[in-house]
């Protein structure tokens, strides 16, 4: 055995992304790798343990282990038991922080059984959005505007006109947005938002805009499988914390729920059944618990063990917390 479970914090996995820009870093702290110090960051996948993004543990015995070997190491003990009975060794989240500095692509992910049909993977991607930060200039767009079909998306995709047809969706920080499998989704203009989904990356990109690399290439589409999958009817659910609770639970969806927790001062969080992924989104605090104490800047996440008893303690942070619904 490794060691006893304690709270661990996490080393992300680096994306450069076209739409990125540098905001993970100059905002939210994150450490960039050398190899991408010119480059347009997109995406830090904090809590990661797929294969395209495994995130590792920065601190404890465990230090610079892959998180998938802690699950294994851990099981139960980690993600908990009714996780572990529905998952097995699989980690079922993926958190994200994602800045989209211009338009990212327009595209749609598939539901479990869809995944499993199309791509032979076990999961879907069903998502949230929790948005950090929105611009005046920033777009987003969500599902179609009202009977949009099938056959006029076709014909008005193969004209260029794909934005014509969506929906715009005004958003401010703290909004967060439930997106549900076979929804059509794009956003850009200086979006920054922490993303919780199932652990997956299967993405149809159905317009991107018609953006070109250096060479002057464009990215692959996947406008068949999109249309396998889209649901036309889909619009989003958005919800906000009202103040009434602090954590708030802002999401309660199948696989995960969402959770926004304001620290001033002192803030308790109760043991729970399955793990907790809690990131700084503002501010500092330090999280004391399971026989360890850690100093939390802002872009810090760390993973809290099933049945952990934690406290936050800061003048003022604002974190963002995921777990799995079970």
């Amino acid at each position: 055995m490794i060691a006893e479970p304690y709270p661990l914090l996490m080393v992300p996995a680096i994306h450069s992304m076209p739409w990125g820009g540098s905001r993970i870093h100059d905002v939210l702290g994150k450490l960039i790798p050398a190899e991408l110090a010119s480059a347009p960051i997109g995406e830090s996948w904090e809590v990661s343990a797929h294969a395209n993004g495994v995130a590792t543990v920065g601190n404890g015995p465990c230090s610079g282990m892959p998180l998938p070997d802690v699950v294994k190491a851990w099981g139960p003990r980690l993600v908990g038991a009714a996780v572990a009975r529905r998952y097995g060794d699989l980690f079922p989240l993926l958190v994200k922080l994602i800045e989209v500095n211009s338009m990212a692509s327009l595209q749609v992910h598939p539901d479990d059984a869809q995944a499993r049909r199309l791509e032979g993977f076990p999961f879907g991607k069903s998502e949230a959005w929790y948005i950090i930060d929105a611009p005046p200039k920033a777009e987003v767009y969500v599902g179609f505007r009202p009977g949009t079909t099938r056959e006029r998306f076709t014909e008005e995709l193969a004209k260029g006109n794909a934005r014509s047809l969506l929906a715009p969706l005004s958003v401010r920080p703290g909004d967060c947005i439930a997106l549900d499998p076979g929804t059509v989704h794009a956003c850009g203009n200086g979006v920054l938002l922490l993303e919780v989904q199932q652990s997956c990356d299967i993405t149809y990109r159905v317009y991107d805009w018609d953006r070109v690399d250096a060479q002057g290439r464009k990215r692959q589409l996947h406008v068949e499988k999109a249309l396998e999958v889209i649901d036309f009817a889909a619009v989003p659910r958005i919800s906000r914390a009202d103040g009434s609770a602090n954590p708030a639970e802002l999401l309660a969806g199948r696989h995960f729920k969402v959770i926004e927790a304001h620290v001033r001062g002192s803030l308790a969080l109760p043991a729970a059944d399955s793990f907790l992924s809690l990131t700084v989104v503002r501010g500092s605090c330090t999280l004391a618990g399971g026989g360890t104490s850690l100093a939390l800047p802002c872009g810090a996440t760390v993973l809290v063990p099933a049945g952990s008893r934690c406290t936050l303690e800061g003048e003022e942070a604002l974190l963002v917390g995921a777990a799995p619904t079970v």
